[in-house]
């Protein structure tokens, strides 16, 4: 309860302070703290990559164009501004987040590189037929940013495991403070939304109110489709890497190869995501208040992180079958 409580404090705290927005370039530095912290905790194998992936991989692909083809001929602007958000993978900040539901990092991890690896690769195709010929761009404009976002925090956690599995266990008994830094980037993005509405003519608030409307839409159907997907026995994880989206790549994709004003589509979703993982954490906690401590993650109450207090930087992965594979260890964690 107090952390959704947080989440709501940092939105309405940036709501009333917009010239916090200036601070946007902390959020890249902040992500990329947290990523390390979470990847930390998962063990990165093949094995872990299941048909669900693929699956949000082809949704992540296809909704955007549907979309944009949809809407266009209604509202050219919130066409774009939809699939700006839609086209995003999954956030480079949901494996942190998904730790602090207490789900399956390892899971969400895989959609995250599953989903920026073909996105990044496959969306110059599709920005010039969607923001016009002048819209075309290298692959390289598009990959290199988003690489080097999640693949410098993955090594680096990687290397940390190898070279020093005491030092890496040490930092996830300590590793509360990601939730910290999660909270100033709602803060400084919601800072910078309000600061761009208030910015904005009086037609242009129209066209921001409407745009609004179907981005709370999009969220919650993503959110709730994802979780239908994933109904089986992941319905959280499917979820969060369906319906969270890396919305820093949203407005920089917007801003920089479609129009400002599309730009407005990750901005609402920043807000409506994290309003959605409030109410996800506050269900998922049953309502007691209860709070996370980073040494849960060196008990192994995360999956895929539990050897870490042990000295074993491998962990339990969940495999393409969705079973548990404990390597040599056996039922909790006995040889």
């Amino acid at each position: 309860m107090r952390r959704s409580i947080a989440i709501l404090g940092a939105i309405g705290l940036g709501v009333l302070l917009p010239e916090a927005g200036q601070f946007s370039f902390i959020i890249k530095y902040n992500l990329m703290v947290m990523l390390f912290l979470a990847f930390l905790s998962v063990r990165i194998s093949w094995q872990l990559l299941q048909w669900a992936h693929f699956q949000v991989l082809g949704i992540n692909l296809a909704l955007p164009l549907l979309l944009f083809v949809a809407v266009s001929p209604l509202d050219r602007d919130m066409a774009l501004a939809l699939f700006a958000i839609a086209a995003a993978p999954t956030a480079a900040a949901a494996p942190a987040i998904t730790l602090f539901l207490r789900r399956e990092v390892a899971y969400v991890t895989t959609s995250v590189l599953l989903t920026s690896t073909i996105v990044a690769l496959l969306l110059p195709l599709s920005l010039p037929w969607v923001a016009g010929r002048e819209a075309s761009v290298a692959v390289i404009d598009v990959a290199g940013p988003v690489f080097a976002l999640i693949f410098i925090p993955l090594f680096l956690s990687l290397a940390l495991r190898w070279i020093s599995p005491p030092a890496a266990a040490w930092i996830m008994r300590h590793s509360a403070a990601a939730f910290a830094l999660f909270l100033a980037n709602v803060f400084i993005a919601s800072a910078g939304a309000s600061a761009f509405i208030q910015e904005s003519g009086g037609q242009a608030l129209l066209t921001a109110g409407k745009i609004a409307l179907a981005t709370a839409a999009l969220c919650f159907f993503q959110f709730r489709f994802g979780e239908w997907m994933g109904r089986k026995d992941k319905p959280i994880e499917t979820g969060m890497a369906l319906g969270r989206k890396n919305t820093m790549f949203g407005i920089w994709l917007a801003l920089t190869f479609i129009h400002p004003m599309a730009a407005l589509g990750p901005i609402f979703y920043i807000l409506f995501q994290n309003l959605y993982y409030s109410w996800q954490l506050y269900v998922t906690r049953g309502g007691e208040g209860e709070t996370w401590r980073g040494g849960d993650l060196g008990r192994g109450r995360l999956g895929g992180g539990g050897n870490l207090s042990r000295g074993r930087c491998g962990g339990g992965g969940i495999g393409v079958w969705g079973k548990l594979e404990r390597g040599k260890e056996g039922e909790g964690g006995r040889e």
